[in-house]
């Protein structure tokens, strides 16, 4: 985030210019991307897992660009297939480790790999995580 900038007096020009030197890049956009649901298949369990994830975009005209129907579905389908992929590794298949989940972790590994196709993402907030099982 850019550095606050002093107070500006009336009729200031030097103040005036010093808060234009924020630049676009430098400012997070929120975009929130709902809640998504999963189901974990085990062999005598069923893991059901609920996530509701805001993600952050630097720069409004890439926050612009990602954040039409378009580009928030491109950015909402990816994410499914990381969730999707982290469900099936060893994270979730033990049962009782769906309590020990560090979401922060969760949530960085997740803006990690949504990175590599949307460059304006810097970061991720996770509201809402519920898991909970249920017998096959």
């Amino acid at each position: 985030m850019p550095e606050p900038q002093p107070a500006v007096e009336d009729g200031d020009a030097a103040g005036k210019a010093g808060a234009a030197h924020a630049t676009a890049e430098e400012i997070l956009y929120k975009m929130p991307l709902g809640k998504f649901t999963i189901q974990v298949l085990q062999p005598k369990s069923v893991l059901h897992i609920l996530l509701d994830l805001d993600v952050y975009i630097a720069g409004a005209a890439d926050f612009e660009r990602l954040n039409g129907l378009e580009g928030r579905n491109r950015m909402r389908d990816a994410t499914v297939g990381i969730i999707s992929d982290m469900a099936e590794s060893t994270l979730w298949l033990e049962k009782g480790e769906e309590d020990n989940i560090n979401q922060q972790e969760l949530a960085t590994d997740i803006v990690r790999k949504l990175h590599m196709k949307f460059r304006p993402l810097r970061t991720a907030k996770i509201n809402e995580f519920h898991a909970e099982r249920s017998l096959r």
